[in-house]
């Protein structure tokens, strides 16, 4: 049951420190632009919370899907950003993104 744990965990993109103590916090969906090689430039921003990390990965990829579409209606040099879920108790701008 842990080595499966574990492969999920590792699968989902979340490490295995993180996994035991997120299970019962929120999720924030985080974003920053990127550059045309895409490069991230800029700190994180925190956007909206999310019960679970699974809600928080729909958010993600609704939010792919509507720049992608918007993109596909209005062609023009497209705004690339890159999005990333971790708990609440976690900041994306400091190493590790720990608090």
């Amino acid at each position: 049951m842990n080595a499966m744990r574990i492969i999920l965990l590792v699968s989902f993109g979340v490490g295995a420190v993180v996994g035991p103590i997120a299970a019962a916090e929120k999720w924030v969906l985080w974003d920053r632009p990127l550059d045309s090689q895409g490069e991230g430039y800029g700190d994180w921003r925190r956007g909206p919370e999310f019960d679970t990390e699974r809600w928080c990965k729909g958010a993600m990829t609704t939010a792919i899907n509507q720049a992608v579409t918007q993109t596909i209606k209005v062609p023009k040099k497209p705004t690339l950003v890159e999005y990333q879920c971790l708990p609440e108790s976690a900041d994306a701008n400091k190493p590790n993104g720990k608090r």
